[in-house]
């Protein structure tokens, strides 16, 4: 992840499972991944993102292809694709096995 540089930190020993297409869908769409206080994106089922970060707000897409989580955000000229992995409400994703993870949480999306 490009855009968000504030990560919502995973408490050490959780477990993590990673989904595949059909969970990410499951769990992740219609909801907000989000830090919980600065910045959310909101997977809408429709396959836009809607992202508010610092009192803006931003339009990307999202897909799912070959069970990652493909995020297409304003800045960039194609999608990223990442493993989504779960524990409770927290996701992590990452591009490679080699890559950094980004932390945050998933929540019910808030209605404005």
């Amino acid at each position: 992840m490009t855009m968000l540089t504030v990560g919502f930190r995973a408490q050490a020993g959780d477990q993590f499972r990673m989904l595949d297409g059909k969970q990410i869908h499951t769990r992740i769409v219609g909801q907000d991944i989000t830090d919980g206080s600065h910045w959310s994106m909101y997977v809408r089922p429709d396959g836009l993102l809607i992202g508010e970060e610092s009192g803006s707000s931003w339009t990307g897409s999202w897909k799912i292809r070959n069970d990652r989580l493909c995020l297409a955000l304003p800045a960039t000229t194609s999608a990223e694709c990442s493993e989504v992995w779960i524990s409770g409400t927290t996701i992590r994703m990452r591009a490679g096995k080699d890559e950094e993870t980004f932390d945050a949480m998933v929540a019910a999306h808030r209605r404005k």
